[in-house]
């Protein structure tokens, strides 16, 4: 069971630490780094410690759709998973995972997850929703007025059911009721009690956030994340998610020509996504690609820009026939 840690100061002699702690603390930190998160590229990049993570974005790119993904292919692996939702249903993200798995197995179809939750249904569904009814730690924490104090006194009581500490979602970060005045205060104080909290108990926290608005046409970067003072000390991995075109746009660029390469790949199937970490408290730095299927809510992880392509051109036929 996940023991949470005392929040009174402890003072100890370096000799005490060693004798008593530093063995146990590296076993239980070996035994965490060896998760993984189902995605190729990400696993062989990214060693999955206890900490926290931050996962931004632009609208479009798939943030949520990205971290739902990821932590149902966490609980596949065994982990115990929780996701917090502020502005998503239980039924709109498990319709999610039923559309993903769909197109996992059948490829070209055309029902969405919208479909699934209005029941166009086939027998493929029918068994997709019964293999779904098999034990999984995967959780969803509906959420609306809860502060962030409201929240983690939630998790703390589930974290002490846990046989291990749970990998936590927060979906997302800017629209967490706070009674701190001002957007960057309410960050801070939210990042600053995440932190915190993800130490004490040794979990993982996974935060969504969104991008700054004057930050939409322009390369990922610590300036793109709102607010990101908090952000860009506290967190322990950051994600920045873009289309991948971006890495080609220059300075001197016009905005007007930007802007019509977003909307096109805005409808694109698939689109070409690029995770860019930032920050990498254990590790080095790294880029990270994949194909997203915004129909079906389905990232598909390419190891590098060669197979990125490759597994473009393995996709034509379909991108055809879902444009036509």
């Amino acid at each position: 069971m996940a023991q949470e840690k005392t929040t009174k100061t402890q003072i100890k002699t370096s000799a005490e630490y060693f004798k008593k702690e530093f063995k146990k603390e590296i076993a239980e930190n070996i035994e965490l780094a060896n998760r993984k998160t189902g995605f190729a590229n990400i696993d062989e990049k990214q060693i999955f410690n206890a900490g926290l993570y931050v996962v931004g974005a632009t609208p479009a790119c798939g943030k949520t759709t990205f971290c739902w993904q990821l932590l149902n292919q966490l609980a596949e692996n065994g982990e115990s998973c929780i996701y917090c939702s502020y502005e998503m249903s239980r039924l709109e993200l498990y319709s999610k995972s039923v559309s993903s798995k769909l197109f996992q197995r059948v490829g070209e179809t055309a029902l969405t997850a919208a479909d699934i939750r209005r029941g166009v249904w086939n027998t493929t569904v029918n068994e997709i929703v019964e293999e779904l009814q098999k034990p999984l730690e995967l959780k969803v924490i509906e959420l609306s007025t809860e502060t962030i104090d409201d929240l983690l006194e939630l998790l703390k009581a589930l974290i002490k059911k846990s046989k291990r500490p749970p990998i936590v979602c927060v979906d997302y970060l800017q629209i967490i009721p706070s009674e701190k005045e001002g957007i960057k205060q309410s960050i801070d104080d939210i990042v600053h009690k995440l932190k915190i909290f993800q130490r004490q108990t040794n979990t993982t926290f996974i935060i969504v956030s969104s991008f700054n608005r004057t930050n939409y046409n322009l390369p990922a970067y610590f300036e793109s994340f709102k607010e990101s003072g908090s952000i860009e000390y506290s967190a322990d991995v950051i994600w920045a998610m873009q289309p991948k075109f971006l890495n080609e746009i220059v300075r001197k660029t016009a905005t007007n020509e930007i802007r019509e390469r977003m909307a096109m790949h805005n409808q694109q199937t698939p689109r070409e996504i690029q995770i860019k970490c930032l920050k990498n408290r254990n590790g080095n730095l790294y880029d990270v690609y994949f194909n997203y299927y915004s129909a079906h809510d389905y990232f598909e992880s390419t190891e590098d820009e060669e197979d990125y392509y490759i597994s473009r051109r393995r996709r034509m036929k379909y991108d055809n026939d879902y444009c036509d």
